[in-house]
């Protein structure tokens, strides 16, 4: 409550205290009110500047007829108020009430953010929840929020690549010259005899063997003539399986190996075979073949 007031009726109409309350105590931006209780509103304006009171002094001297007696109202010029005197003011009683209120936006703060990780409060708009992992020592937890609301779509455009076949080439048979090898196993060569040249000297350069040669060729002479033809096992001696040859100029264009096995009433397979020739070849004029007598 504030102090009592009565009114003058006689002379000025104004308010004055009641006597019992020191004149000199008001609120700090108001000098003639007064709380009758001790407050920290209450301030001395008999001392410079002017000072809250402790609430001691207010509730014996103050608030009192003591107030007569009062040093501090005995002086004729205010000097600063005591220390033992002197009161605290209201801002500094405000301190803790502010970090009180900043405490409590920070709890408020810290509740708003765990509801929504719980998914008690959900934000506006249509989202989808995402998943937020929460490490522990049981099984991990998934917690949900909203995530923003929108839409990616996106359109994957197949990579058409071209299937490339590839055709296995049936390699063509070179016609059967003088001095080009032909055939696998064995590798097999026609030559045609220089001077000079006989059974010895013959597997020499060839890597066979006189017999080698002897036994692929049909009716050779004991000693060559210059210009014999004959064929020769190329870098072996082993000739196991294969029959004596005569060997023939081809001086007819157009026949297939078919046809010219039939004019000679010869074994078309084995012309074929010995030959390393596929069905239908087309013979070449000029080029040799190796003729297979029983």
């Amino acid at each position: 409550m504030t102090e009592k007031w009565t009114v003058d009726q006689g002379a000025s109409g104004k308010l004055t205290r009641e006597v019992g309350i020191c004149p000199h105590l008001g609120f700090e931006d108001d000098p003639e009110t007064a709380l009758a209780y001790p407050a920290v509103h209450n301030f001395c304006y008999h001392c410079k500047p002017i000072s809250p009171v402790v609430f001691d002094h207010q509730r014996e001297v103050c608030l009192t007829p003591e107030y007569l007696h009062c040093p501090v109202y005995q002086t004729a010029v205010p000097e600063p108020l005591p220390k033992n005197l002197r009161g605290k003011r209201r801002s500094d009683s405000k301190s803790p009430s502010r970090l009180s209120i900043l405490i409590l936006c920070l709890v408020l703060l810290l509740g708003l953010a765990v509801a929504i990780l719980l998914g008690l409060i959900k934000l506006p708009g249509n989202s989808a929840a995402i998943p937020v992992i929460v490490r522990d020592e049981t099984p991990s937890q998934i917690a949900t929020f909203p995530a923003a609301n929108f839409t990616a779509t996106v359109t994957a455009t197949p990579t058409i690549r071209p299937t490339i076949t590839k055709e296995t080439e049936v390699p063509t048979p070179s016609p059967h010259a003088l001095e080009t090898p032909f055939g696998v196993s064995p590798k097999l060569v026609i030559h045609q005899v220089r001077e000079g040249e006989g059974f010895i000297r013959l597997a020499e350069q060839y890597g066979t063997t006189a017999e080698a040669i002897k036994a692929i060729n049909f009716e050779l002479p004991e000693t060559l003539f210059v210009d014999t033809i004959l064929v020769i096992p190329l870098n072996t001696d082993d000739v196991t399986g294969l029959p004596r040859f005569s060997l023939r100029q081809i001086n007819t264009e157009g026949l297939t190996i078919e046809s010219y096995a039939e004019r000679m009433s010869l074994d078309a397979q084995a012309l074929k075979k010995f030959n390393e020739l596929p069905d239908g070849y087309v013979l070449q004029m000029g080029e040799w073949l190796l003729i297979p007598n029983p």
